[in-house]
């Protein structure tokens, strides 16, 4: 794929920069931003500056800043409804459930008395090798940095990923053809020497959880993650979810499926939810409650790997399952970062400790513009002022 290190940091999983071909869809000026505040103004005023090339349907937008939380949805929560989405419109969120994933590992070592310096061996089943190179063992903070090795992608994964059909080879990719990667593919590199963004690192990630618990990896994060933050719209299966509220995803101007599972790989991306959850989320990330949970989610705060990544126009280095993020165009200001893309949809999501504000934004298009990078850039000038 061209421009790999863009596709690692900017848009993950398929998500790659429009090419001229691409259809570049405009959301319609339809909007529920009130234009009560400085605030909504500034955010109205970014929107329309890049609604044109912003390749998207709808977007929903939620803004914390100043000990208050503010929504805004603009275009459609599906093509000639003519309805935008809200606060309480689901969208899927890919890789940003990465986040959720290594704050909920990080709960069962505490749990265990363990650290993210254990090895995952006694967790795996006894037929497959140590996961090792060059004397160096796979451990739980190689998984959660993006630095044990394993690749971007698992290398057996099926044609899918190749034509277009990927949403159908995850719910096909069960923990059997999961552990035939891990048992046929050696290591890219020694753990804990080279930053390479995983997808399968952590799907397997969310496998030890289920391992571990005996129990599916979305009952797993539900006991220990959603009901303790009370986040009631943050799904991992689409049943459970209200339909009626759901967006639709686009991928170059037509609709797509849905990604309800993703089987062993859930770990890396299955999560469904709202702007309005997610900053209950950003909240739990920005204080965190004093529980071993919040213990937990401090812990993966931490800058674990030390050198950055440069793509673009961001730095970034490796917190545990989250990133640090400069950009450089707001040099003084430090972000805790994640997004995520899936078939029909891409997210961002951003934590400024120092401002005490978050920014969510979550777009039922999956393909990524420049017109979205200075979006982006807008709307965290706002959340950093």
């Amino acid at each position: 794929m061209k421009n790999s290190i863009y596709l690692l940091l900017i848009c993950l999983f398929l998500i790659t920069s429009c090419k001229t071909e691409d259809i570049i869809i405009s959301p319609k000026l339809i909007s529920n931003n009130p234009l009560l505040s400085a605030t909504d103004s500034a955010v109205n005023r970014a929107f329309l500056k890049y609604q044109s090339d912003l390749n998207t349907v709808g977007v929903s937008i939620g803004l914390y800043k100043n000990k208050k939380s503010s929504f805004y949805g603009y275009g459609e929560s599906k093509l000639g409804n003519g309805i935008a989405p809200d606060r309480n419109t689901f969208f899927e969120i890919g890789s940003i459930t990465k986040t959720f994933t290594c704050i909920t590992a990080m709960n069962m070592l505490l749990e265990k008395g363990q650290t993210i310096d254990n090895p995952i061996r006694p967790y795996l089943p006894i037929d497959l090798p140590t996961l090792a190179r060059d004397g160096v063992e796979v451990n739980f903070k190689h998984l959660m940095t993006h630095t044990s090795g394993l690749s971007y992608f698992p290398d057996n994964f099926g044609v899918g990923y190749y034509t277009g059909h990927i949403g159908e080879e995850f719910a096909k990719y069960d923990r059997d053809k999961l552990f035939t990667w891990l048992l046929n593919t050696p290591l890219r590199s020694k753990p804990f020497t080279t930053w390479e963004y995983s997808n399968g690192a952590m799907g397997l990630l969310g496998t030890l959880l289920e391992i571990n618990y005996g129990k599916e990896y979305g009952t797993v994060l539900k006991e220990k993650l959603l009901v303790p933050l009370q986040l009631t719209d943050t799904k991992t299966d689409m049943n459970e979810t209200d339909m009626s509220r759901w967006s639709k995803g686009y991928s170059n101007g037509k609709e797509v499926a849905y990604w309800n599972s993703l089987n062993a790989m859930n770990g890396a991306g299955v999560i469904k939810s709202t702007a309005s959850d997610m900053i209950k989320y950003g909240l739990a990330n920005l204080n965190p409650p004093n529980t071993p949970l919040g213990d937990a989610i401090t812990r993966t705060q931490q800058v674990t790997f030390l050198p950055f990544t440069e793509a673009g126009r961001i730095k970034i280095n490796g917190r545990l399952g989250w990133f640090q993020c400069i950009h450089k165009d707001l040099p003084n200001e430090t972000f805790i970062w994640h997004n995520g893309g899936t078939g029909g949809y891409s997210s961002d999501m951003f934590i400024n400790k120092a401002k005490g504000s978050i920014l969510v934004v979550l777009y039922n298009t999956d393909k990524g513009t420049q017109a979205r990078e200075d979006f982006m850039l807008a709307l965290l000038k706002i959340m950093s002022n």
